[in-house]
């Protein structure tokens, strides 16, 4: 695994520590967007900066409150738990605000706060937020953060996780954040823009970061035999990724294809609560929890991705189907006008028309995908092509640049 490098190679390297806090353990099973971010962020680190992280520790083997050397992909960095909470327990939806990962980590965020201040001032760190809801921490410690948001927080439609009853947490912490932090980093131009409006005085500060599939596990590969023709979603179905849609879509697929249709599900949550799911049941694989490599795995194995949110920040799950070179078929969201290109790496359907008309327009580009890649016309080179620029080496290195240029600027007088 290569770092990244980003400082001036004429001029002896510094020494740079960047603390991240988020409630989870890198070394666990836990995957998603959030997760893949940290992850990463310390397995691309270069090699003149160090990582603290505080986090969670979901295997029990850990000292809570103590700082630990710990070894990620061949990575050394510094960990600092300050909860136990099994992955198991994690992938549970809460159902008390108390009982909830966040609220426990944020107790133990303030039970070892004497621990924390510690080892980030002892390091001079500058530090990086993932959620909104920790902002208060760097601010209490009168250090520097970088906040990012990776979503608007206020999908139309409900979601899993306990957050849907505490909008006005969110709302709240986003307010403190940008007041507070020397940058305030989107997932996407959309976002940014409509943040830009309501915080005019702050739009300095606010800039877009896209999100980012990693190469390294994520790579294009040929296609399998096109029968049975393998569709797949990975992620949790929230009502506003619009799972119903999703199943219908499929069901209308299979009786296009005469049955020859698979569909697996990438993901811990249940699809038997929706009614939709029954009449894809006999053809779909629920896969349960995968890490990052079993996702790939499933992905070579597969045709084609599906997306038929009515929200998102940019959909990691797009980039790593595109990655491994399978089309995504989905209905559009503007900002997947980067990597989706009608017929080249897929299609996206207009959301405007009524729902069977959707569902139709779905199943026949699903169609006229696995068409072009029986015919040969589909190359998943090509297709991974589309996301060049969404990759650690062109995204990470800006925020790396960003942490130096704050620690040269606050914290090296």
């Amino acid at each position: 695994m290569t770092s990244i490098q980003t400082t001036d190679g004429g001029r002896e390297a510094a020494t740079f520590n960047i603390a991240l806090v988020h409630p989870f353990d890198v070394r666990g099973k836990k995957v998603g967007g959030l997760e893949t971010y940290i992850r990463d962020f310390i397995t691309f680190c270069p090699d003149n900066t160090r990582v603290l992280f505080v986090g969670v520790d979901a295997v029990g083997d850990l000292a809570l409150g103590r700082v630990k050397e710990t070894t990620f992909r061949g990575r050394t960095f510094d960990f600092l738990p300050v909860l136990r909470y099994s992955d198991e327990r994690a992938r549970e939806a809460a159902t008390s605000i108390r009982d909830s990962i966040t609220a426990q980590f944020f107790g133990g965020l303030i039970r070892h706060l004497p621990a924390i201040a510690s080892a980030l001032r002892e390091r001079q760190c500058s530090i990086d937020l993932r959620r909104v809801e920790f902002a208060w921490l760097p601010v209490a410690l009168r250090l520097p953060f970088v906040q990012m948001l990776h979503g608007e927080g206020v999908p139309q439609l409900p979601m899993d996780s306990m957050l849907k009853r505490y909008r006005f947490v969110h709302g709240l912490g986003e307010r403190f954040a940008m007041s507070n932090s020397r940058k305030f980093l989107c997932v996407n131009p959309m976002i940014t823009e409509r943040l830009r409006t309501i915080y005019p005085r702050h739009s300095a500060k606010i800039d877009t970061l896209w999100t980012w599939v990693n190469t390294d596990i994520f790579r294009p590969h040929p296609f399998p035999a096109i029968d049975p023709f393998r569709v797949v979603f990975i992620g949790r179905l929230d009502e506003f990724k619009m799972p119903r849609l999703m199943f219908k879509t499929i069901a209308r697929l299979r009786a296009k294809l005469d049955g020859a249709v698979e569909f697996h599900y990438v993901g811990t949550s249940n699809p038997r609560r929706f009614d939709e799911f029954a009449a894809i049941e006999d053809i779909t694989a629920c896969q349960g929890f995968k890490d990052a490599k079993g996702v790939a795995a499933i992905l070579e194995q597969a045709h084609a991705g599906i997306l038929t949110s009515e929200f998102e920040g940019m959909p990691r799950c797009v980039l790593e189907t595109l990655a491994v070179g399978r089309p995504v078929v989905a209905v559009h969201l503007p900002q997947l006008e980067t990597v989706i290109h009608d017929g080249e790496s897929g299609y996206l359907v207009p959301r405007e028309q009524s729902e069977d008309d959707l569902v139709e327009a779905l199943a026949r580009r699903f169609v006229d995908v696995r068409n072009a890649i029986a015919d040969g016309q589909t190359n998943p080179d090509e297709v991974a092509r589309k996301i060049t620029t969404f990759t650690p080496s062109r995204q990470l290195a800006r925020v790396y640049r960003m942490h130096q240029e704050i620690q040269d600027g606050e914290m090296r007088l």
